[in-house]
């Protein structure tokens, strides 16, 4: 008989200082997922908590994406609280009212005397922020893996579905969730479908396979999962102009991909739906989704993504519940780890792979 693996420990899933390790060593020390770099046109500013570290995204007016520490450099008062659609080629700190202009430049400084500070020695804290394929990552370390590297191995499952064109994909609906969860415990249940047939019947309509508890079909080159023909959501996908010109393999299935340590992608051959994981804590992770089509479906007088949505928000509450049963399930004393079988193999790979990331 095969030795057992082991999932994450009580500690693991719930220790303050674990989680403030995790903080240090993966969230502050890599990349990651901050959204679509559409949201930005020039002049708008947005947010993005990376575990705690709110950065404050801008694009200037020559196109150019910046990241900053959302940190006034006078007090430290915080910049902004949210996105904001301003067109305007600076932004005032709300205490003092210093300026400064989208590369982070400090413009302007209100009622201190000429000549008592140098402006110049005082931009905005920079961090890292890339564009790839329409999204933004960014990084708060100080240096930060080759963005190419860090892709080639943590994002490798994305780069895959590089073939379906998500450079052009638009958001046509976004939708936020908070789960009463360790971020970890969200990120394992995405990986196995074990708990599918019992948790998701209707996911389970559309995916047949998913009740022999895989979640990818073995035997297919490509992995993904088909979809059931006969059922209403993948019919009224197939009214919606595809993502790009599909290859024959891709028609009619499912994938999914993993970006660690904070976001998966769901595709079909007309819609990629984005969910980024916020940790607010040990126990708390605040989910945003984004859904993606190609820009015809969205420019088209009956686009509708209702049904899309509405389902994508039923799976998603059906893991939230089954996720918080866990994290007050694993806080037992009796628990100390729980155990893997064998169709649970990419959780192990998580488990093995965010370790990894903790003793570096």
């Amino acid at each position: 008989m095969a030795p057992i693996a082991h999932t994450l420990t009580q500690g693991e899933y719930l220790d303050p200082e674990v989680y403030e390790l995790e903080r240090a060593q993966i969230f502050h020390r890599g990349w990651f997922v901050a959204g679509r770099a559409s949201r930005l046109a020039p002049g708008n500013r947005d947010i993005v908590d990376v575990a705690g570290e709110s950065v404050l995204l801008t694009r200037d007016r020559t196109g150019t994406v910046h990241a900053f520490a959302n940190v006034c450099r006078h007090r430290g008062a915080r910049l902004c609280e949210g996105y904001s659609d301003s067109t305007q080629a600076s932004f005032m700190c709300p205490y003092h009212a210093w300026t400064y202009a989208l590369d982070g430049t400090l413009l302007a400084t209100p009622r201190v005397e000429e000549g008592e500070i140098d402006r110049a020695d005082f931009p905005l804290w920079r961090h890292h922020v890339r564009e790839w394929e329409g999204f933004l990552f960014v990084s708060v370390a100080d240096t930060p893996p080759p963005f190419e590297q860090w892709l080639d191995t943590d994002g490798a499952e994305l780069l895959a579905l590089e073939r379906f064109g998500l450079g052009r994909l638009v958001v046509g609906a976004t939708s936020r969730c908070v789960i009463e969860a360790n971020w970890k415990i969200v990120i394992e249940n995405y990986l196995e479908c074990l708990h599918c047939a019992h948790v998701h019947p209707e996911f389970a309509d559309l995916v047949p396979h998913y009740r022999t508890g895989w979640s990818w079909e073995r035997e297919h080159p490509r992995g993904g999962v088909t979809l059931s023909r006969g059922n209403s959501l993948a019919i009224h996908e197939n009214v919606i102009a595809p993502l790009a010109p599909i290859e024959a393999d891709d028609h009619g299935r499912y994938y999914s991909a993993t970006v660690f340590p904070n976001a998966f992608v769901d595709l079909t051959a007309t819609c990629a739906v984005v969910s980024m994981l916020h940790p607010e804590g040990p126990a708390r992770t605040v989910m945003t989704m984004d859904f993606l089509f190609s820009p015809e479906a969205v420019g088209s007088p009956d686009f509708d993504p209702t049904p899309i949505v509405e389902f994508n928000e039923l799976v998603a509450a059906q893991d939230n519940t089954v996720c918080e049963l866990v994290q007050r399930g694993v806080a037992s004393r009796r628990f100390d780890h729980g155990v893997l079988t064998k169709k649970d193999l990419l959780v192990k790979h998580f488990v093995d792979r965010y370790r990894m990331a903790l003793a570096d």
